[in-house]
C-alpha cells in the first residue's frame, strides 16, 4: 500500500509546483464613467497594465458611478463590497479630507513620493481598512466654466457656482455661493440657469459638451487635479509578496507616463475648448496672483479640520518639503 501512495503523493506534489497560480480579478469602483477622460487613462488604464505585468494572473472588473453615488463610494470599499476604489479626495470629505491635500501638493510625482506624503495618507486609510496604491496627477488645475463673463468685481460675487468640497472655500471666498450637484447634472443645471457657472478640472468640457451652455472659462487656473486609487487592506493583504509588488509598480509607472499623456492631452483641450466657443475670461488683477494660494488655503484648511493631527502632520511635511505654498 506505501509502494502504491508514495508515486501518487509525489505525482501530486509535482502538479502543485507546475500549476500556474490561480487568476484572481479584482473590482474597481470608479467615481466616473468612461466619458470622464481620466478613467481610459488611469483606472483602465492601471487595469490594462496590471493585467499585462501579472501575465493575467490579476485583472480588473470596473465598475462605475451607476453602481455606487461617488459621493458614497469609501464605505463599500472599505467593508470590501468592492475590492479597489478610484476617486478623488474631494469626493468623501465627510469622513476625512487626507487624500484632498494632494491638490494643494507640487506636481511632481518622484518628489511626492521621496517625500514620505504618501506613507502619512497610506497610514490615514489604513485605519479606515484602505490602503493607497497611487495618486495620479492630470498635469493641470482646476477652472470654472461661467454663463457669463468675470465682471468688475474681479471674482464670483453673487454668483451660483456648482462645486464640490474641491472648491468649496475658494468660491465662497471669492463671493459665490456653492451648489453641490454630480457631474451627471452639470449639462442641464446650465443649460437652465439654476448654477452661473460651475467649477471642475480643466478637462472635461468637450467630453461633457458643457461648452454648448456656457461661454467662458476662467484664468488663471489653480491647484493641480489629483485621482486617488486605493484598495480594500483585506484584499491588499490577501495578495502574495509579488502581487503586491506588480500593484505598486503598475501604480508608479503610471504616475509618470499618465502625467505625461495629460501634459499633451491639455495642450490640445485648451484649443479644442477655445474652437468650440469658450471664451477666456480673466479674474481681475487683485485675484489673479493669488488665486492658487487662496485655493491652496482652502484646501489646508479643510485637511486639518477633517483629517486632525493627521492632516496637520502632512501640512507640515508639504511645506517642510517645499511641495506647497504655505
Amino acid at each position: 500500500m506505501r509502494s502504491v501512495l508514495k508515486p501518487v503523493a509525489t505525482a501530486a506534489a509535482m502538479m502543485a509546483i507546475t500549476l500556474p497560480a490561480q487568476a484572481e480579478t479584482l473590482t474597481m469602483l470608479s467615481s466616473w464613467d468612461e466619458s470622464y477622460n481620466a478613467v481610459p487613462v488611469f483606472a483602465q488604464g492601471f487595469a490594462d497594465l496590471l493585467e499585462k505585468k501579472s501575465d493575467g494572473e490579476l485583472t480588473v472588473d470596473m465598475r462605475g458611478p451607476e453602481t455606487v453615488s461617488p459621493f458614497e463610494q469609501l464605505q463599500p470599499v472599505s467593508a470590501g463590497l468592492f475590492d479597489m476604489l478610484f476617486t478623488h479626495g474631494a469626493y468623501h470629505l465627510g469622513e476625512t479630507a487626507m487624500a484632498f491635500g494632494m491638490d494643494a501638493v507640487t506636481d511632481d510625482p518622484a518628489a511626492r513620493r521621496e517625500s514620505g506624503i504618501y506613507d502619512l495618507i497610506d497610514q490615514h486609510y489604513q485605519d479606515r481598512n484602505l490602503k493607497l496604491i497611487g495618486v495620479f496627477s492630470a498635469a493641470s488645475g482646476y477652472h470654472v466654466l461661467l454663463r457669463n463673463p468675470i465682471g468688475e468685481d474681479g471674482a464670483l460675487e453673487g454668483r451660483k457656482i456648482r462645486a464640490s468640497g474641491t472648491y468649496h472655500d475658494m468660491v465662497t471666498e471669492l463671493g459665490g455661493s456653492v451648489v453641490t450637484l454630480p457631474a451627471s447634472e452639470i449639462y442641464s443645471a446650465l443649460e437652465r440657469g439654476v448654477v452661473d457657472g460651475a467649477a471642475w478640472p480643466v478637462f472635461g468640457a468637450m467630453d461633457y459638451k458643457w461648452y454648448e451652455v456656457a461661454d467662458y472659462m476662467t484664468r488663471p487656473t489653480f491647484g493641480v487635479t489629483n485621482l486617488t486609487m486605493f484598495m480594500n487592506l483585506g484584499t491588499w493583504n490577501g495578495l502574495t509578496p509579488e502581487q503586491q509588488d506588480l500593484v505598486v509598480e503598475t501604480a508608479k509607472e503610471l504616475e509618470v507616463s499618465g502625467r505625461e499623456h495629460f501634459a499633451d492631452l491639455w495642450a490640445k483641450e485648451d484649443k479644442a475648448m477655445q474652437d468650440a466657443g469658450l471664451e477666456v475670461t480673466q479674474f481681475g488683477p487683485e485675484v489673479a496672483d493669488d488665486v492658487n494660494a487662496i485655493f491652496a488655503a482652502g484646501v489646508w484648511k479643510q485637511v486639518e479640520e477633517k483629517a486632525g493631527k493627521d492632516g496637520a502632520a502632512f501640512h507640515d511635511l508639504a511645506v517642510e518639503k517645499g511641495l506647497t505654498a504655505k
